[in-house]
């Protein structure tokens, strides 16, 4: 049970390589042509239901953007908790940009019907999510903090050129 958690873990903490869509035989590009079929048919041969999951985590953040807002789109139309998982697992794809959606989903879950595993995962993504969203947090103030004393600079700037203009 372990191993599994690790492989999970190892999983989920390796990011998405980017892909570039205008690039003719990527390596992500021959990927998405192996991996699209392994989500329309839901066919993955692993013992662990979190270990498949992040195996469908690997192939969706190959996919383009566009191509992952499909996915999304599926899933929601579907309403059970094991779509909002997979949904949530989706959102980790590009955990800055989908940190609130994460959050939210992570919330909707009822973590009695999933697996230690599951759990242990959900308690991850939750970790890091609470942290990249205070980091997203504390980057904002910053940025207003810094806007404020550019500004201030700019007026005091202003007013010494007031002064020495006869």
């Amino acid at each position: 049970m372990k191993i599994n958690l690790l492989i999970a873990s190892f999983f989920l903490l390796c990011g998405c390589a980017p892909v570039n869509e205008n690039h003719q035989g990527s390596a992500p590009e021959k990927a998405n042509q192996k991996v699209a079929p392994a989500f329309k048919s839901g066919a993955i041969d692993t013992p662990e239901p979190a270990i498949a999951l992040l195996a469908k985590r690997q192939a969706w953040c190959l996919l383009p953007e566009t191509e992952r807002l499909q996915v999304d789109a599926a899933l929601r139309a579907q309403t059970d908790e094991n779509s909002a998982f997979q949904r949530l697992i989706l959102t980790t794809c590009a955990p800055e940009k989908y940190a609130k959606q994460s959050h939210a989903l992570i919330s909707t879950l009822d973590l009695q019907g999933f697996s230690e595993a599951e759990r242990a995962l959900l308690t991850l993504i939750n970790d890091a999510n609470r942290s990249l969203l205070q980091t997203l947090h504390e980057r904002d103030l910053l940025r207003t903090k810094l806007r404020n004393t550019i500004d201030g600079i700019s007026n005091i700037e202003a007013q010494i050129i007031d002064n020495e203009t006869p």
